[in-house]
């Protein structure tokens, strides 16, 4: 049956559901209309208006796709080149810090920048925490910080002055979006650099939101585009070492349907290569590789010598660990270069079909690219009508059109299926209730009173039974009892592993030798770049030139010549302390969700099982069929910031000894013609001791403060968990036999009903149940129909 009625592609799924979806919404309004002389119309209207919901869910489907850029690959141009105009912020420089939501509008004029309150609210605190910041350090530290970015230097002074203001709520139009936009990054950007302990962008949970219009080719599947909704985040190493953005950056990839990697294809094969290969692996990490998609951009620079397409392939195959050799799918080719400029010019020419080609804005840098080296002569010759044809062949040239259409394919298969399946277990399950209470009803109406007294009267017993039944759960505190004790040992593990001791900082029991330190002081520099076990805490946080000046004491004391080395150190050190902190409690949050997975399970079984026997019997006895799934929600544990004390900086001095030195020196003596004449002689003077200033950090200090942050947090999960098991998983058990109830109730009021029917003149109850029969078979036909396509969307899923 399913074969007959079903078309081949989710596309097509997709409208055929609408389609019934729409027949089920106007059966249940007949309905609510047949039955508007009782209780029942509001119920049957409320039923219509859940449907309704669920047509827009699966019409305005949304295919969410996240672009990741490992290297600085042109990751906004792309985007850019998607929307026909420029709406991201780009510069030389690593851009992008913050993921930003794009959702396509056909319906805009104008592209509009919404800011959440709670985004505004963390950056004025950030901005703050840079003020406080700034007050510690000179001006030359500051600078010497941001010397790679002197961009930041007007906001730097801005922050200083206190006449940096947050952007609006809503921004409308692209200039004044790219210029809040970049506000931000740089905000973040400025955070990294200047090392804040106290972090609020660590808090962040919502992202920007760009609603946009955006450009349609004539054979781009347009309206599949305005579903759309694209999020641009940040790559493993674009954000920076320092950022604390990784909360907000992994739950966009793990909402997103598709997650596209975007590479350089001229770096593929350079050093480059490895590094590729172990960001990829970051993300791979966060999202799994089944949603996983490789962008290669910039494939107008492939020359003859260059990777094939199928090379290209199997490189990112072998080397990558995505997909395998025959899945084509998986990897895009284009050129976003090609691509925005082509969009843009054909957008600014839809917008002004009669300006003239000299006058456009985007013509240049369009002729650039079709043109060549002669490409102002060739401009100042050409037609309108002759650059837009080169546009046209260009945005084919450049991949994109069946970069697009592959994409939206992959994200509808992905997506797709599970919104499909909502909405038609939805509007099923809402079909079978109005069957059950029509041919409950309809049936009675027919029967005697005495007997319809007594069906009330067991439903009303059955209700006490289910009530009692809910009372008396004590498997669920055994379940949630025994699912503590497996998140405490999970729990204890964590702290054992997360806390540093003072000899990981330099190796296994060679912290207490000090001299060996001191005479061996290449090889104990050489430590410094050596993986201790999983904890490298040394060799990459520590910038070059402290490592350079590092001198490591026995009583765990590393000292320094001036304070702006130690100050680096502290900051290095609090930081990537803080990081490795947070990625282990980011492996322990998903052992705590298999964990509650198997005792929702064990929960789930449990209900149906003392559950069931009751609902059977009233079955049984009415001769319905009723059908309920429990769902329990995965608890949702939002880490706290990492507030990690930075240590002390002591500053101290200390005399040493200059040792002695010799000089002549002329001397009269009783001897050497009695004082008369002067003789030269020789003596040893002791130099003064030199005094020398010296700064020094504590890593018992530094090592405390991070273990008692870690208990924090630790003691943070443990809360959450609490209260998931004291208020999530119970009002979830609650709900269930409330929607149990409602059920039982229903045929209970469907009976009462009945007896009030039967109060009425013969010809009107003849009437009422002509009207509630012809309901049923057009309900039973829609029901067999959902359940095909039902069957079908699982098996699109399982797939």
């Amino acid at each position: 049956m399913v074969a007959e009625i079903l078309k081949p592609t989710v596309q097509d799924l997709q409208k055929d559901v609408i389609e019934l979806l729409e027949q089920i919404s106007a059966l249940m309004n007949r309905a609510s209309t047949a039955l508007s002389s009782n209780s029942s119309d509001n119920k049957y209207g409320e039923f219509q208006k859940e449907v309704i919901e669920a047509v827009s869910n699966v019409k305005e489907l949304k295919l969410r796709m996240a672009i990741v850029a490992p290297m600085k690959a042109g990751k906004s141009t792309i985007i850019n080149a998607i929307v026909g105009q420029e709406i991201l912020p780009s510069r030389n420089a690593a851009m992008t810090t913050l993921p930003t939501e794009i959702i396509f509008d056909a319906k805009l004029e104008e592209p509009t920048l919404t800011l959440s309150a709670e985004i505004l609210a963390v950056f004025q605190k950030t901005v703050s925490a840079l003020q406080e910041k700034m007050q510690t350090l000179g001006d030359e530290q500051m600078q010497e910080k941001i010397a790679q970015y002197p961009h930041l230097t007007q906001l730097l002074q801005e922050i200083q002055d206190n006449v940096w203001f947050p952007p609006c709520p809503e921004t409308v139009g692209r200039e004044e979006i790219i210029k809040a936009l970049t506000g931000l990054n740089d905000i973040i950007r400025l955070c990294s650099l200047l090392e804040l302990t106290k972090d609020p962008l660590g808090q962040l949970e919502d992202v920007p939101c760009i609603l946009t219009p955006f450009w349609r080719s004539q054979t781009t599947q347009s309206e599949k585009l305005g579903n759309l909704v694209i999020v641009d985040t940040p790559g493993p190493n674009e954000a920076g070492e320092n950022l604390r953005l990784a909360a907000v950056v992994t739950e966009q990839l793990q909402k997103s349907s598709m997650v596209l990697i975007v590479l350089d294809f001229t770096q593929l094969k350079t050093e480059a290569a490895e590094k590729v290969k172990k960001d990829v692996q970051q993300v791979i990490n966060l999202r799994g590789k089944e949603n996983l998609y490789v962008l290669i951009n910039k494939i107008d620079q492939r020359r003859e010598s260059d990777m094939t397409p199928e090379q290209v392939q199997q490189f990112v195959t072998a080397e990558l660990g995505i997909g395998n050799a025959s899945d084509t799918k998986r990897v895009f080719e284009v050129s976003a270069r090609r691509a925005f400029s082509a969009a843009n010019f054909m957008q600014e020419l839809e917008q002004h079909p009669d300006v003239e080609v000299t006058q456009m804005q985007t013509a240049r840098l369009l002729a650039q690219e079709v043109f060549g080296f002669e490409w102002e002569e060739e401009l100042a010759e050409a037609t309108v009508e002759e650059v837009h044809k080169k546009s046209q062949r260009l945005w084919k040239k450049s991949g994109f059109e069946s970069f697009l259409e592959r994409a939206i394919n992959a994200l509808m298969e992905q997506a797709a299926p599970k919104c499909i399946r909502s909405a038609l277990n939805l509007s099923r399950n809402r079909l079978i209730e109005l069957c059950d209470d029509v041919k409950l009803r309809s049936s009675a109406i027919a029967q005697d009173a005495e007997k319809l007294q007594h069906e009330v009267g067991a439903l009303e017993a059955d209700l006490k039974r289910l009530e009692l039944c809910h009372s008396h759960l004590k498997e669920v505190d055994t379940i949630k009892i025994q699912l503590q004790q497996n998140l405490k040992k999970i729990l204890e593990d964590l702290k054992n592993t997360a806390q540093v001791k003072l000899e990981t900082f330099f190796a296994q029991e060679e912290h207490q030798r000090a001299d060996w330190l001191k005479q061996k002081d290449i090889e104990a520099r050489q430590w410094f770049l050596t993986p201790l076990g999983d904890f490298e805490l040394f060799p990459k946080w520590i910038s070059k030139r402290i490592k350079s000046a590092l001198e490591f004491k026995s009583s765990g004391v590393i000292e320094f010549t001036n304070a702006l080395e130690a100050e680096e150190f502290a900051n290095q050190a609090v930081v990537y302390a803080k990081q490795r902190a947070e990625s282990l409690l980011c492996n322990v949050r998903e052992q705590t969700g298999e964990e509650i997975e198997q005792a929702r399970t064990g929960l789930i079984n449990f209900l149906d099982k003392e559950t069931k026997p009751i609902i059977e019997r009233a079955r049984t006895r009415l001769n319905e069929v009723f059908q309920v799934d429990l769902s329990l929600p995965q608890p949702s544990f939002k880490a706290n910031d990492m507030t990690l004390v930075k240590p002390r900086i002591g500053s101290q001095h200390r005399y040493i000894d200059q040792g002695y030195e010799e000089r002549v020196v002329k001397k009269r003596e009783w001897w050497h013609w009695l004082w008369i004449v002067p003789i030269e002689v020789t003596e040893k003077f002791k130099r003064p001791d030199k005094k020398e200033d010296y700064f020094t950090v504590s890593l018992e200090e530094l090592i405390a403060g991070i273990n008692e942050s870690i208990e924090t947090n630790i003691d943070s999960i443990n809360q959450g968990i609490n209260k998931y098991l004291d208020e999530d998983f119970k009002q979830r058990v609650d709900v269930l036999f409330e929607q149990l109830d409602t059920y039982l109730r229903s045929y209970r009021d469907s009976l009462k009903q009945a007896q009030t029917d039967k109060n009425l003149s013969l010809d009107k109850q003849e009437k009422l149940v002509s009207e509630l029969t012809s309901l049923i078979p057009e309900a039973s036909t829609k029901i067999k129909k959902a359940e095909a396509y039902i069957e079908y969307t699982d098996s699109l899923i399982k797939d």
